[in-house]
């Protein structure tokens, strides 16, 4: 008895058989004993409810929060020369720290204003990175593109014109590209199509929950009298944290469901079984259907959704 009804065995090859097959005769034995894991698994459609839920419950409490968390660092590590309104004034964490003065930046000029424009445009250009969710096991790829964008963060510290902040900023936004865009993605070699909106509508509750606390966070980390200059300061110690979390990522972050560490092998069996009811396979990392590709790129829908952000954004000149 067990969560998956018993599979008939299939009735061993002969040796003849097998020799056609170019194996030698020992591994017959060896070959007809091992358990038919996979074809138990894609024959499965007896899960126990208690035991799905309990498969679920560890993902929420494993895979969610850490994504959540990365998604929250990357709010912040954006936002640290991000607008943010106080009264109808704008000004931003780092400006008021003394950035503008330290790299030239004219209060009335434009510079500043693409110092946050590099960003998205390097964020728009580069979110076909999401693809590298199917070609690199998401643990890797996690842990690559948050110690590229920490990287890029921290180095904004030690910048000493505007020219190489942009290169930063361009940085920051071509890593923060592979993480967001592709994390929907991710998330449904986790859950079921009805069990993602809730997930991802928690994963997406990071960047307004970084905006709370971004502001009283860089007034705490400024507000002291350091041998650093407090701009400078700000972006090392909101940018360190992040380049720690990328071992993290790739520590904990599971590479599918099947392979959590998190999860015992029945638990492991239920996981694979949810994937196999929603996608019909059991791999869903290795390669790209360009086919797939195609029709997305003939969906209105799609250059819909890529398009409408650049009717918001204005691109002043640089000078």
């Amino acid at each position: 008895m067990g969560f998956w009804k018993k599979a008939e065995n299939p009735a061993p090859p002969t040796n003849t058989a097998w020799e056609q097959r170019g194996l030698p005769n020992n591994e017959l034995e060896e070959k007809c004993q091992t358990p038919d894991v996979e074809g138990q698994v894609q024959r499965s459609h007896h899960v126990s409810s208690e035991l799905e839920r309990r498969v679920v419950r560890k993902l929420d409490l494993r895979v969610v929060p850490l994504l959540s968390a990365l998604y929250l660092l990357a709010f912040l590590d954006r936002s640290n020369i991000g607008l943010c309104a106080n009264l109808g004034v704008f000004a931003s964490n780092a400006r008021i720290a003394g950035m503008e003065e330290a790299l030239g930046l004219d209060p009335h000029g434009s510079r500043y204003q693409w110092l946050l424009n590099v960003f998205y445009i390097a964020y728009i250009v580069f979110e076909f990175f999401a693809l590298m969710w199917k070609i690199v096991p998401p643990n890797k790829w996690a842990a690559f593109v948050v110690f590229g964008w920490g990287i890029a963060a921290t180095l904004q510290s030690t910048t000493q014109a505007w020219a190489t902040e942009m290169v930063c900023r361009f940085f920051l936004g071509l890593f923060e590209a592979g993480f967001g865009p592709g994390i929907p993605y991710l998330l449904s070699f986790f859950y079921l199509r009805h069990e993602l909106g809730l997930r991802i509508g928690i994963f997406l509750s990071a960047a307004p929950l970084a905006t709370t606390f971004a502001g009283a966070l860089a007034y705490g980390i400024t507000s002291g009298h350091s041998a650093m200059a407090n701009w400078r300061l700000l972006f090392l110690v909101e940018g360190l944290p992040t380049i720690i979390m990328a071992a993290v990522a790739y520590r904990f972050l599971p590479v599918s469901p099947e392979q959590a560490r998190f999860l015992n092998q029945e638990e492991a069996l239920v996981a694979k079984a949810r994937g196999v009811r929603q996608v019909g396979d059991v791999t869903r990392v290795g390669g790209i259907v360009w086919r797939d590709i195609g029709a997305t790129l003939i969906d209105a829908k799609a250059w819909i959704t890529a398009v409408s952000p650049s009717f918001r954004t204005e691109f002043p000149a640089p000078f």
